[in-house]
């Protein structure tokens, strides 16, 4: 897309918006040279756009901080009719030989003639009719004057913006949430600007006024995009960067430390997002750095006396973690104390786990573990016995206990569906030989499974026993591929056959064409709606394809499937298809 030919590449509704707005004035001072442009579009808000163009004149890149999500805005369009406009009266008018200032420095010539009063006298005007400007300046020049209250005025900008998009009755929808993040990521910037220039007070004062203005507002957000979420994780990064500067100030640390001791204690930063636990990381480091052991470890007390709700338990196992962490890290003698305490926590139980197994003292190691699946089976965890029982696995493995090796792999080999893996390693225990009657035990006992559970069934007496899903994975994996097939003819349906295709095709084609036939008789007479037509449409020619010799008798199926239904114009343009190929 070029300046030339941008009309001819934006939607046409855009286009004429853009082009309404240009003509009607609101393209504000275009500033700009042969490769980057700015200008103010004005409107309900008042935007700003970017254009980079190459050396050939082809936009490279476009930005607008409005909400718009589209591809290009009416903005965008409005300011390249603008540039348009521009280039050609450069290109007409040759500019005159003069020691009088360009344009291009018109602005900086003006600067360097006003006097200091002048100045004030714009400033004290200006100040009282822009209120906005008056903050702006304040905050700009805060660092000359203790007195202004920094976190105040950031706090004052927020409220505005967050009034200005607040949607009905309080609630952010998705545009009034991305417009917001864009705002408050501009103040962002600044802060990152302050910390850059060792001004870590005011980099502080502002991320506190962003993250608790913007965090009680969060749950009345439809915040999809991730905008105002990204924006809360900057704003713990800035957190982050003043924390670990060396050169800040320790009093301004010790600020922030108890600023995060007492926010953190409200519990909307862990029901969101991973808010909370990133800015405890912050406070964690900053415990360390101002050895405020005892004030850091009291925190986490006062956080798990709070949490005794239902669903507090995640929350305060990594509390509990953390303390216990934290302990070994300054050195604490409670640490092993709170081990034993807390066994009943996965991890705390594991790192125990793991020490035994690296002092290769196994016994431990299992009897740990034994006791870790029987407080999971009484929480009913079955994921947390899986896990266990992978741990086990493990040590049988360093101990080449082979009789434990063959039982979990066996165990997990169906622990959750099948999986070759574990199916592979456990065939892998066995002399070939040895394997064959394994694998015939194998097949009886899930099919004695099944045959059980389906004569308790409501289908016990007009269906076989639904053998296909328990058996075709060991015969899949065993190379049984007649067994396979037996299978696949007491369950004939289309998307079974479809599912088992890649196996039998090609060895067993005749057989399959004989099953495929009634099967797509069967699933066009009971469907009832373009997506199945089309579904069915989509599975006769991936079979014409695989089998060319069926080609003509799956095109009679479909040919008789539009006879016998002419009042059905969906499935005949859908098996229309198939026949035209």
């Amino acid at each position: 897309m070029t300046i030339d030919n941008f009309e001819k590449l934006i939607n046409p509704t855009i286009l004429k918006r853009g082009r309404d707005y240009y003509k009607d004035g609101l393209v504000g001072e275009l500033n700009g040279d042969d490769h980057f442009w700015t200008a103010e579009v004005y409107g309900s808000e008042d935007y700003l756009v970017e254009i980079t163009l190459d050396e050939k004149g082809e936009i490279t890149k476009y930005f607008c901080d409005c909400p718009y999500d589209g591809d290009t805005c009416k903005h965008v369009a409005a300011v390249c009719y603008a540039i348009r406009e521009e280039t050609e009266k450069r290109l007409k008018t040759k500019p005159a030989k003069s020691n009088a200032p360009t344009k291009k420095n018109a602005f900086e010539n003006l600067l360097e003639q006003i006097s200091l009063d002048e100045y004030k006298e714009f400033i004290r005007s200006h100040v009282k009719t822009d209120k906005k400007f008056k903050t702006q300046f304040e905050l700009f020049f805060s660092g000359k004057d203790q007195r202004i209250d920094v976190e105040q005025k950031y706090r004052d900008l927020i409220k505005k913006l967050v009034r200005s998009k607040n949607s009905d009755y309080g609630y952010f929808d998705y545009r009034s949430s991305r417009a917001l993040s864009g705002e408050i990521d501009k103040m962002i910037d600044r802060g990152r600007e302050m910390s850059a220039g060792s001004n870590f007070r005011d980099a502080f004062l502002l991320a506190k006024a962003v993250l608790t203005e913007i965090i009680v507002i969060f749950p009345n957000c439809d915040d999809s995009g991730g905008y105002l979420g990204g924006t809360l994780e900057d704003t713990i990064e800035l957190f982050k960067t003043v924390s670990k500067a060396e050169i800040a100030v320790l009093a301004l640390k010790q600020q922030m430390f108890d600023f995060l001791k007492s926010e953190l204690m409200n519990k909307i930063y862990f029901e969101y997002g991973d808010f909370g636990y990133h800015l405890f990381s912050v406070f964690r480091d900053l415990a360390l750095q101002l050895r405020r052991f005892h004030d850091f470890v009291e925190f986490i007390d006062d956080r798990c006396r709070n949490l005794s709700g239902k669903y507090d338990d995640y929350q305060k196992e990594f509390f509990l973690k953390e303390k216990i962490s934290f302990y070994r890290e300054t050195g604490h003698e409670l640490a092993d104390l709170l081990v034993k305490q807390n066994m009943d926590i996965v991890e705390i139980r594991e790192s125990e786990v793991d020490k035994a197994i690296e002092m290769k003292d196994y016994r431990e190691a299992k009897r740990l573990i034994a006791e870790g699946i029987e407080i999971a089976e009484k929480k009913s965890h079955p994921g947390t016995v899986s896990r266990w029982k992978e741990v086990l696995l493990r040590i049988a493995r360093l101990e080449n206990d082979m009789a434990t090796i063959r039982k979990l792999t066996r165990y997990f080999t169906f622990d959750r569906g099948f999986s070759k893996d574990y199916y592979r390693q456990w065939r892998q225990t066995y002399p070939k030989t040895e394997w064959k009657e394994i694998v015939e035990q194998l097949i009886d006992e899930l099919s004695d499974g099944v045959i059980a559970r389906h004569k308790k069934s409501f289908w016990a007496n007009s269906r076989k026993p639904p053998l296909l899903n328990s058996i075709a994975p060991i015969l899949i994996e065993e190379e049984y591929w007649d067994r396979l097939l037996a299978l696949v003819k007491a369950e004939p349906y289309l998307d079974t056959l479809l599912h088992y295709h890649e196996y039998l095709v090609k060895r067993f084609t005749e057989e399959m064409l004989a099953l495929y036939l009634p099967a797509f008789k069967q699933f066009g007479q009971n469907s009832d709606k373009r997506s199945e037509y089309a579904d069915l449409a989509k599975k006769m020619m991936r079979v014409m394809k695989d089998i060319p010799e069926g080609k003509e008798k799956i095109l009679t199926i479909a040919r008789d499937l539009i006879a016998q239904n002419p009042r059905r114009p969906a499935m005949i343009e859908e098996l229309n298809r198939v026949l035209k190929g």
